[in-house]
């Protein structure tokens, strides 16, 4: 893993939340890391635009989901045999995982936090913060 080339990252609707929730959030960055490949699902853009009242925040969602790959499902991906979480959260591990994504970036503490810096299915969980940290360990 060099230089973060060809990582994908599947991104947990309170990432894209945090991002879009006001303008120059930290969160961002993430959108600035080059060689990276940005994926979420629709039912993650869904959940997103439940939860930003404000208009500016749903052009700005817009303009991040740009540059994001949209995985779409026509019905909530699951996994055969997932690890304990609840159900509103199985839908982002499935989806992640068939996305074929290299982590799955969530800021979601109570129910990934114990995941953070282990792989499960596959996947390296971590929340966004860390990810100058991660890239600059190559």
């Amino acid at each position: 893993m060099s230089h973060a080339q060809g990582l994908r990252l599947f991104i947990d609707a309170n990432v894209l939340i945090s991002a879009a929730w006001k303008d120059g959030s930290k969160v961002a960055r993430l959108w600035q890391i080059p060689n990276v490949e940005l994926i979420t699902s629709n039912y993650v853009v869904a959940e997103c635009k439940q939860n930003l009242p404000y208009t500016e925040q749903q052009i700005r969602l817009g303009q991040f989901l740009l540059e994001v790959r949209i995985l779409q499902f026509e019905r909530v991906p699951v996994l055969q045999n997932p690890p304990a979480l609840p159900e509103k959260d199985q839908h982002v591990l499935a989806a992640a995982v068939l996305s074929r994504a290299d982590f799955l970036v969530t800021g979601d503490r109570k129910h990934f936090g114990a995941w953070y810096g282990t792989r499960i299915l596959g996947l390296r969980v971590e929340p966004p913060g860390r990810f100058p940290q991660i890239l600059a360990e190559g």
